[in-house]
């Protein structure tokens, strides 16, 4: 049984298609983990490999729930909404603000399940090298659906379909998956995702002091890394911070302050920025991007609002080429 597992990600396209040869599934919004599961124990492991059980303990049963005595899942911790929607909102407060996968204070009140998608190992055989449908089919018939665990179903031939379906019940996207693809870790064109709004991480190189009756900080600073591994500035998000978020954030933005500019090129924020080193992801949701200005600093997102951080991810994966640069003149 191996002891650590890389997810396969999936490469970002801008429309969905139909096609018998794919899979289709809806995108959860929430943090991606690997389940290993081992004589009726659970140990959840987050995709830059952090140990997230601790995080979790509603989730120490999922073991009961499958039919198995040794098993690796891959899945989705998400906090659901009074609509039954996955969160993200709800899972930032769920897991508070902290940095690079340090462990914080858990908000009980509210709860997550586990979206399982895929099964790796089972009793004794790796099923990566098995086709993803069958792999799909012998994960159903393991798992029983409870409080912890559900079984993430996925639909066949019409991603159309379940895009405009999944529209109209306001989630994030879908994910396109080859049927016959097996199992890699790393990012693969075998699996692709959609998403209905537009969002992606970005790092935080800095923020910008406040303004008018606004406390803490006005914005914090974004940047992309480019081919030649450069924080490129992006933009800036002042938008989607409460009071609380705006305070607890401010105090680990300030751990991280510093007299170093990380960003290559020129920085447009209008405001004094104050550096910090770019250790922080946020979840940023913005609504196209705009070519810069007349200095050649390079596209902007346009109306960015912040959504939470990403202790999930590692800031040297947020790069220009996770996105579809359609640049508004």
């Amino acid at each position: 049984m191996p002891s650590a597992i890389r997810p396969m990600l999936a490469t970002a396209i801008d429309r969905p298609f139909d096609s018998p040869d794919w899979l289709f599934e809806i995108k959860w919004d929430g943090y991606r983990a690997i389940a290993f599961l081992n004589q009726g124990k659970v140990r959840l492991v987050s995709r830059n490999q952090n140990e997230l059980t601790h995080r979790y303990p509603e989730l120490k049963d999922l073991a009961e729930a499958v039919t198995a005595k040794t098993a690796i899942l891959d899945g989705e911790v998400v906090a659901l909404d009074q609509q039954g929607r996955p969160s993200f909102s709800l899972m930032q407060q769920r897991t508070g603000f902290r940095p690079r996968g340090k462990p914080g204070p858990v908000n009980a009140a509210v709860s997550v399940l586990y979206y399982a998608f895929d099964l790796l190992y089972l009793d004794g055989y790796d099923w990566r090298k098995v086709p993803l449908e069958a792999r799909k089919e012998k994960l159903r018939s393991i798992v029983t659906t409870g409080d912890g665990l559900r079984y993430s179903d996925h639909y066949q031939r019409e991603g159309k379909a379940l895009f405009e379906l999944a529209r109209k019940k306001q989630l994030e996207g879908i994910l396109a998956k080859k049927r016959a693809s097996a199992y890699e870790e790393r990012r693969s064109s075998d699996w692709l995702k959609i998403k209905i709004r537009h969002r992606l991480e970005c790092v935080i190189g800095g923020f910008t002091e406040p303004e008018g009756s606004r406390f803490h900080f006005g914005s914090i600073v974004l940047g992309l890394y480019d081919r030649q591994g450069r924080l490129v500035h992006v933009g800036q998000a002042g938008s989607g911070f409460t009071h609380k978020s705006l305070e607890e954030i401010w105090r680990v933005l300030k751990k991280l302050e510093t007299r170093k500019n990380p960003f290559y090129g020129e920085v447009e924020a209008g405001r004094k920025v104050f550096w910090i080193r770019p250790h922080l992801v946020a979840e940023i949701e913005y609504t196209e991007w705009t070519e810069g200005s007349n200095t050649g600093s390079g596209p902007k997102l346009r109306a960015p609002v912040f959504l939470g951080l990403r202790d999930d991810k590692d800031p040297q994966e947020c790069r220009f080429g996770q996105v579809s640069l359609g640049v508004s003149r």
